[in-house]
């Protein structure tokens, strides 16, 4: 590959960074890149180093699975990963850099990496005190630092004897699709995530929670470390409190607005069977005329 197909390759992705997440880089590396890029002539992109990002990269956390109270069938194993998430002191500019999930791609496409950092990007909110801005982001969005670690054990509708366990760091200001479009990026479900997106259940703390709709995590009770079992069938539990659906705002305002053609409707006919009557009364004037001339009848 050419210098100039390398840089127009580059320039093609997407560099702008949308809600959801993003990656985080070693800073180092990352200058080294912008260096290129200011002045190519002679460099050999083949020749940059491994994107070591061992030194932003927050260590394994220790979360065991746990299935005691739950009733599942009998399984043989489950697969265990880990997602890594940013050290919590690492310095914005002197430590790590953000980049889009495509130029994250490209980077390792060319030169690896020891390890994927994730960052999780969403709407400001007023409680949210930890986050930062960089200047790819669309407006309103920042990097939420706020993050907790979340165990997530996945039960496949299809396959239930051999169960997938994800570990990952999260945002608890992520609201529930952008958190499901990142799951569903971190595994791949498949035609399995149809299944899970309209038939599936995460279960948390004796909670039974849709697989859907738009509340924040935190609304709904994810905002410290946590073990979330998700399934498409329902899962026996000892004690479920309760059930929360996450769609109920969508089902009121949808029954708000009903309510409101209905009256615009039940309006419209009024004014219409109004103006008929009107078509029958003569105007005030002629009422007046005919009472000043004593001609009652022809009122």
């Amino acid at each position: 590959m050419t210098q100039d197909e390398f840089l127009n390759e580059y320039i093609s992705k997407n560099h702008r960074i949308s809600e959801g997440y993003a990656y985080a880089i070693q800073a180092s590396w990352y200058r080294q890149f912008e260096r290129f890029l200011q002045n190519p002539s002679g460099v050999d992109v083949t020749r940059f180093n491994k994107i070591q990002n061992s030194q932003i990269a927050e260590g394994t956390i220790d979360m065991s699975v746990s299935l005691k109270q739950y009733s599942l069938p009998p399984y043989q194993q489950i697969n265990y990963s880990h997602v890594y998430g940013l050290k919590p002191d690492a310095k914005f500019q002197t430590d790590f850099y953000i980049v889009s999930i495509d130029v994250w791609h490209f980077f390792k496409l060319y030169y690896g990496s020891d390890y994927d950092v994730i960052v999780f990007v969403t709407q400001q909110h007023p409680q949210m005190n930890n986050y930062l801005i960089c200047d790819n982001f669309e407006e309103g969005l920042c990097i939420c630092r706020e993050i907790i670690n979340v165990l997530f054990v996945i039960v496949f509708p299809r396959n239930i004897s051999v169960m997938q366990a994800i570990l990952t760091p999260i945002s608890p200001w992520m609201d529930l699709i952008k958190f499901r479009a990142f799951l569903f990026a971190m595994h791949n479900f498949g035609i399995d995530a149809i299944k899970f997106i309209n038939e599936g259940f995460i279960y948390f703390n004796n909670k039974k929670v849709p697989f859907k709709g738009n509340r924040k995590l935190y609304d709904i009770g994810i905002n410290k470390d946590i073990q979330i079992v998700m399934a498409c069938q329902n899962l026996l539990m000892q004690d479920i409190e309760e059930e929360i659906e996450t769609d109920g705002e969508e089902q009121k305002l949808e029954q708000n607005l009903h309510n409101k053609q209905e009256f615009l409707e039940i309006l419209e006919k009024t004014l219409n069977e109004q103006s008929v009557i009107q078509l029958h009364i003569k105007s005030i004037e002629e009422i007046q005329q005919s009472i000043d001339q004593n001609d009652f009848f022809q009122v």
